[in-house]
């Protein structure tokens, strides 16, 4: 049986570090974001639609979905962040069924006796929930949250803040989340509790 490690947290929290360090471990990671970053790069299976509803407009010189600009729009505009979810959520979940397959069928290994997958809307969606056997809440202070996304993102503080107020409260996805990984103090402590955690999912999942 495959065993599914849903991942989240907050923009900003350290999903990407996370996965790198799970992935260092030997544990393979299936990416929500990082699908859906392939379907809007040029040539991805959701630009078509994408222009067929926003505009050629929102896409960029490079010829794939001019990110900044569609941000500015779906974080001020509610029906704009629903049509564009309309488009790349049932192609996101596709993917991931796809390359979960995809695992299954290469078979893991006793040393990767699991899978993460990483949905920064994990509460969100009964679909991914349905598919998962733990789930893993990536908790950070929310200015260090602003300022890692002001830096990376290049956008102000308000327009974080506005994507921090679209997402589920804090408090109500420690409620729901199975394990807590606390990012405040560095990769090193933060390393420290992902190889404590990987060791405990492994001898978890062994004598199931």
């Amino acid at each position: 049986m495959q065993y599914i490690v849903g991942l989240t947290g907050l923009i900003g929290s350290g999903k990407s570090v996370v996965s790198q360090i799970f992935m260092n471990l030997g544990v393979p990671v299936i990416d929500t974001d990082i699908i859906a970053h392939q379907l809007t790069k040029c040539g991805g299976a959701a630009l078509k639609p994408i222009i067929e509803m926003f505009g050629v407009e929102f896409i960029d010189q490079e010829g794939g979905l001019n990110r900044n600009k569609m941000r500015e729009l779906v974080f001020t505009d509610l029906s704009a962040r629903h049509n564009l979810e309309q488009v790349l959520h049932p192609l996101i979940y596709v993917e991931s069924l796809y390359q979960l397959s995809a695992l299954s069928r290469l078979g893991l290994s006793s040393q990767n006796s699991y899978v993460i997958l990483v949905v920064p809307l994990l509460f969100k969606s009964l679909k991914y929930l349905s598919l998962i056997h733990k789930s893993i809440y990536i908790d950070c202070e929310e200015e260090t949250l602003i300022s890692r996304v002001i830096k990376r993102n290049c956008i102000t503080e308000q327009e974080v803040r506005q994507i921090l107020n679209s997402q589920m409260p804090v408090g109500l996805q420690l409620s729901l989340c199975d394990d807590v990984l606390y990012n405040n103090n560095g990769i090193t402590q933060l390393s420290n509790q992902v190889s404590l955690l990987h060791e405990r999912y492994q001898q978890w999942y062994a004598v199931k």
